[in-house]
């Protein structure tokens, strides 16, 4: 996988582009976890930074109001030494790099693209609070994956907007994954919202399973039905 190839077809702004190694060596001087250093070392070959998209290259607004801050946006290409734990790589640069990150994590021969959803804390650093990662994709569909979501196509009107769109391209295609071609577009919090019923759906089955007594039990049913109601009136 080339990054020529990804900026090529992502379509960044030739204003935007850096397409530059990052040595891991600039990285860990500035990480205080020693088991987070091992994990880089052990797990990342290569880190790249693709591009760097803010107003004065972009001509996009920058955003900030109370909770969110939108200065910059950083994509970055990471290749793996081998499958691991590419979510995990992503809360480790997202606590190194102050802007909001959109990460192309190439494992062997598939490839995620990660974002994430951002508090600006007091002191004017964000705050990961999510992680969003596409479906995981094989290395030979890279080419359409990204023109899918080329940036060209994504909202203009500032720079979370702009960010917002990617996250929702990225997690529609991920429900349409998880949860049916059905479901059309979707925002990043109302897959939030589909994951959280999952999820109430999964462990009020585990404890039917468990569930002796017959009373507990058909209530517990009842309480299933009307959470399975609701996700499929929001998959409709």
């Amino acid at each position: 996988m080339e990054t020529k190839d990804i900026i090529k077809w992502w379509k960044f702004p030739n204003a935007t582009i850096i397409n530059r190694n990052l040595p891991k060596t600039q990285i860990y001087p500035h990480m205080k976890s020693v088991a987070d250093k091992q994990f880089l070392q052990d797990s990342v070959q290569s880190i790249y930074m693709l591009a760097n998209l803010k107003s004065a290259n972009t001509n996009i607004a920058m955003y900030e109001d109370d909770k969110e801050l939108y200065q910059e946006i950083q994509f970055i290409y990471i290749k793996t030494k081998d499958r691991g734990d590419s979510t995990k790589i992503y809360r480790i640069l997202s606590h190194l790099i102050p802007y909001p990150l959109v990460i192309l994590i190439d494992e062997a021969d598939k490839f995620t693209i990660y974002a994430g959803r951002f508090e600006k804390l007091q002191t004017g650093f964000l705050k990961l609070m999510k992680i969003y990662s596409s479906p995981t994709y094989q290395d030979k569909d890279l080419e359409d994956v990204l023109q899918q979501i080329a940036l060209i196509n994504l909202p203009h009107q500032n720079l979370k907007v702009f960010y917002d769109g990617l996250c929702d391209e990225i997690v529609t295609a991920t429900a349409k994954e998880q949860y049916g071609e059905a479901i059309g577009n979707i925002t990043s919090w109302e897959k939030d919202q589909l994951d959280f019923l999952k999820k109430k759906i999964d462990e009020l089955r585990n404890q039917i399973k468990k569930e002796r007594q017959l009373n507990r039990k058909i209530d517990m049913q009842m309480k299933l039905k009307k959470l399975k109601d609701e996700l499929s009136s929001k998959l409709n």
